[in-house]
């Protein structure tokens, strides 16, 4: 289960939804970040703005990986190999409560994920722990319309987890890596720009495990109907 859950996982990077979708999430992430940058040099209230920026985080943070994650959750799951990009909205208009719900709950979560000590460094271990609530989120809102509900068990096995969250520190050391060179490479004007726009980056190679343990989480309800 855990290779095949490799192999469906790594097949999503295959489709160009998926690098379409990222950029939507890099957008949504870095954006509010740059503005907040900027927003920083011209002010005299810098810790009023530090703490905005504490708030402001993972609000781009949440904001974008469940729009991310609205969007290609039928490809993740193996349903599809089509993304709904039509999805996120559909649910942020026709569901508004529910949206919230999960968006509050991951803010929750990532303000307790930043204040542990390793964890809080490693972008992309959070992008799995977080972007796995969203997935499971989503799962339930398919499930509810479902009149042919599949038993799902949303925790995996002992060594499954123990290879994703193996993958998910590989992946944290390859994105910071990777946004170290991009920072040291790139004349941003300012650092804390390339700071802010690094953790994105970083974050976004978090999506390889998390991939896997959305085709984990597909195949149990495909399995179910077949």
């Amino acid at each position: 289960m855990f290779w095949d859950s490799v192999t469906a996982g790594l097949k999503i990077l295959t489709y160009w939804q998926t690098y379409a979708a990222g950029l939507e999430y890099l957008v949504i992430y870095i954006l509010p970040m740059v503005i907040l940058v900027r927003l920083n040099q011209q002010s005299t209230a810098g810790e009023g703005m530090r703490y905005i920026s504490m708030l402001l985080t993972p609000l781009a943070q949440v904001s974008a990986l469940l729009v991310f994650v609205l969007t290609l959750a039928t490809i993740i799951f193996g349903f599809s190999d089509q993304a709904t990009w039509r999805f996120p909205w559909d649910v942020l208009t026709k569901a508004p409560t529910a949206f919230f719900i999960i968006a509050g709950a991951l803010v929750i979560i990532s303000f307790v994920l930043s204040l542990i000590p390793v964890l809080g460094r490693l972008h992309s271990l959070q992008t799995l722990v977080l972007g796995g609530v969203a997935l499971i989120a989503v799962l339930s809102m398919f499930d509810s319309v479902n009149p042919d509900k599949v038993q799902v068990n949303f925790v995996p096995g002992f060594w499954f987890s123990v290879g994703i969250i193996f993958m998910g520190a590989f992946m944290s050391w390859i994105g910071t890596v990777v946004s170290s060179l991009i920072i040291e490479r790139i004349d941003f004007g300012d650092k804390r720009v390339g700071q802010f726009i690094m953790i994105p980056v970083s974050a976004i190679f978090g999506f390889i495990p998390l991939f896997m343990y959305g085709a984990w989480l597909g195949a149990q309800v495909k399995g179910g109907f077949g």
